[in-house]
């Protein structure tokens, strides 16, 4: 695994980190970090964390062979900590600060471009500071700023992008959805699909995955909602804002999901039901029903899931 190297002050970081640190240990004045790391890889030069929700905190903290480390405040000062010279900086959520940290100082960003393979609608309107990647088809849509559009994702005409959402390779935004009607003889013809789809602000949509637009209304993706591989949302689904979709989820048409809501891997739901604010759909759940607001639904078909 490559390391991203850099040569970055502390004082740096814990001015960038100043509203989530409790406490700052240690004399940390000519300290430099130079790179996050897997636990086994972990050296002087690391910034290194103990998660909250372990066990053996102090013990973690006290044989890490980093000198600059993140716990939160059950972590103690030791005599042991004192005497190595480590800094241990006290956070509410070590692994929280540690990946505002991670993106903030270590993470590669894309630079604006559009590749000369891409194809882009002359009525288009792209925002500022916008990466494209190799073979996108831009439909005549809106796409807003510091937006990441990678490699081989196509989107159609009337879908609107909002700022800094990302959009992983192979995609399909905005197409037709999949509605049909019966005539007398059994044969089937197509309802209109004339809706849009429209996606919010910081919002992630995973690799191969589709979203339909709409049929008489729209296709809506609430603002940091954040999308997995291998997904497919259908015409008239709406999210509310911060909803977690992981891989291969299905979502029939005319969902609405609420904020905050967590849909784990392989779960489908069946259409036309609304899922309340900080529900938990559990792993290959069956969801034929309204899922209440903060419960847990497992199964197929999926029900309440009663703690024990």
């Amino acid at each position: 695994m490559t390391t991203t190297i850099r040569n970055i002050s502390l004082k740096e970081i814990i001015s960038f980190c100043d509203q989530d640190i409790i406490h700052v240990f240690g004399d940390y004045a000519d300290v430099d970090v130079k790179y996050l790391r897997e636990p086994s890889k972990v050296d002087s030069h690391t910034l290194d964390w103990v998660n909250h929700r372990g066990n053996d905190k102090q013990q973690m903290a006290e044989n890490s062979p980093a000198m600059v480390i993140l716990t939160d405040s059950s972590v103690n000062y030791s005599e042991k900590l004192r005497l190595q010279k480590k800094i241990l900086i006290q956070v509410e959520n070590p692994k929280l600060v540690v990946a505002k940290i991670g993106n903030y100082f270590f993470k590669e960003r894309k630079q604006p471009k559009i590749h000369p393979t891409a194809l882009i609608h002359p009525q288009a309107s792209i925002g500022k500071e916008v990466f494209i990647g190799a073979n996108a088809v831009i439909g005549d849509c809106k796409i807003g700023n510091n937006v990441i559009i990678q490699e081989s994702v196509i989107i159609h005409d009337q879908v609107e992008v909002g700022n800094e959402v990302i959009i992983k390779p192979g995609a399909v935004l905005g197409f037709e959805g999949f509605g049909y009607e019966r005539l007398e003889d059994g044969s089937l013809i197509k309802f209109p699909q004339l809706g849009k789809l429209i996606i919010h602000d910081q919002v992630e949509i995973g690799s191969n995955t589709c979203i339909d637009k709409g049929a008489l209304s729209d296709t809506i993706i609430g603002k940091g909602t954040k999308i997995n591989n291998l997904c497919h949302i259908a015409h008239n689904v709406v999210t509310g804002r911060n909803v977690i979709i992981t891989a291969q989820v299905n979502i029939s048409g005319s969902t609405i999901i609420e904020d905050n809501v967590w849909i784990a891997p392989n779960a489908s739901l069946r259409g036309h039901q609304r899922i309340g604010k900080g529900a938990v759909i559990g792993m290959g759940a069956v969801v034929t029903k309204d899922v209440p607001a903060g419960e847990t639904w497992i199964g197929n078909p999926a029900k309440k899931h009663m703690k024990s």
